[in-house]
């Protein structure tokens, strides 16, 4: 089936390959993963799958989940971005997203009664990269770090 592509979703694109993604907290090394990201049947929607960790203190086994998936796709008519997650633990979110054309990549959960996440990252000019941090709060005015994290691309 030849289909044209959402311009908006295409502009994800960029994501699409094989990374490694590291999370820290103040310089340490937390986790370490394979991420994928690949377009689903003729482009509609953007999958991404995070493997097991190779690497993941101590501290953080049982609260990082062992695998993700999540779907992106977008709303034609309102060109909003709607992620969905799961993951090992049971967890499914919803996430609002959006991805500029500074590359500028941002998501933000749907509020919880006393779990608000968001994510802001950004992918470097030439594609290798992408530096984000993920924030959390209780109340979902006040926001503090909860780590950051980098994408390092694999399959260029």
């Amino acid at each position: 089936m030849d289909r044209t592509m959402n311009p908006r979703l295409a502009r994800l694109d960029v994501l699409v390959g094989a990374w490694e993604l590291t999370a820290t907290i103040d310089d340490r090394v937390m986790s370490r993963a394979r991420t994928t990201f690949r377009w689903q049947g003729d482009g509609g929607l953007l999958a991404q799958r995070t493997d097991p960790q190779t690497f993941l203190v101590p501290e953080w086994e049982g609260a990082a989940p062992e695998w993700t998936e999540t779907v992106i796709g977008v709303d034609d008519y309102s060109g909003a971005y709607t992620m969905l997650l799961s993951d090992a633990r049971g967890v499914g979110r919803v996430y609002r997203m959006a991805f500029d054309d500074d590359r500028r990549w941002t998501m933000t959960s749907r509020p919880g009664e006393d779990f608000h996440q968001r994510f802001e990252g950004t992918v470097a000019a030439d594609g290798a990269t992408i530096d984000g941090r993920w924030e959390a709060s209780s109340d979902g005015r006040t926001w503090a770090t909860d780590f950051a994290v980098t994408y390092r691309r694999l399959d260029r």
